[in-house]
């Protein structure tokens, strides 16, 4: 059960977000779709199955409720991204570590980024702009939801922001941010119930017979 924290998040919070075309629920529909999935992984499977079926969900689901709203899925070196209609901004999802969401404290990402995410950050060169002029050119700025999941006791807390990194190089972990709207956690019960509970829809499927 999800206990937190819409009565948590300012007016600031709103207004970075709406410059970059977000609105905290769709941030919250791709986390929760995480959290999901997670409760799915069996528990004799790989170790790192519950984070990887978190992620897939997190993508899939981000890129969903952004779509309905005019975004345009990208998948250049199967990235998972989303990119906005107008402006150029590009949404990916990134795992961080426990100074997520905490303002000043040195985030990075838990793993070392391929070419396919350094390549777009090339144009996340903080000297070119102040905060948000950026939306204004025409090149791609790369920005993540990074999410950071962690047992509190019997509770899961996802710790959560979206920020904008600065040019890293291929191999290395994402350290250094030209922009980050830390956000407060969302918080859940010991055991996220599925959100579908009469489960998946049907899927229609035209089934022609063979002669």
């Amino acid at each position: 059960m999800r206990m937190s924290t819409a009565t948590e998040l300012t007016a600031e919070h709103h207004a970075q977000l709406a410059e970059l075309g977000l609105r905290v629920d769709h941030l919250d529909e791709a986390i929760w779709a995480g959290v999901d999935a997670r409760s799915s992984a069996p528990p004799l499977g790989p170790t790192n199955g519950a984070g990887l079926l978190d992620w897939i969900h997190r993508v899939g689901r981000l890129r969903e409720v952004l779509v309905a709203e005019g975004w345009t899925r990208v998948d250049k070196w199967n990235a998972g991204l989303v990119q906005h209609p107008a402006k150029p901004v590009v949404l990916g999802t990134l795992q961080g570590n426990r100074h997520t969401g905490t303002p000043g404290a040195p985030l990075r990402s838990d793993y070392a980024k391929g070419p396919a995410i350094a390549a777009m950050m090339r144009g996340n060169d903080r000297d070119q702009f102040t905060l948000f002029d950026s939306l204004h050119a025409h090149e791609w700025k790369l920005w993540f939801l990074v999410t950071y999941p962690h047992q509190e006791g019997e509770r899961l807390v996802v710790l959560r922001e979206v920020a904008q990194p600065e040019p890293t190089p291929q191999g290395q972990v994402v350290d250094r941010w030209a922009h980050r709207i830390p956000l407060p956690p969302l918080v859940f019960g010991p055991l996220p119930a599925p959100r579908g509970a009469d489960g998946p829809d049907d899927v229609d499927v035209t089934v022609t017979p063979r002669r």
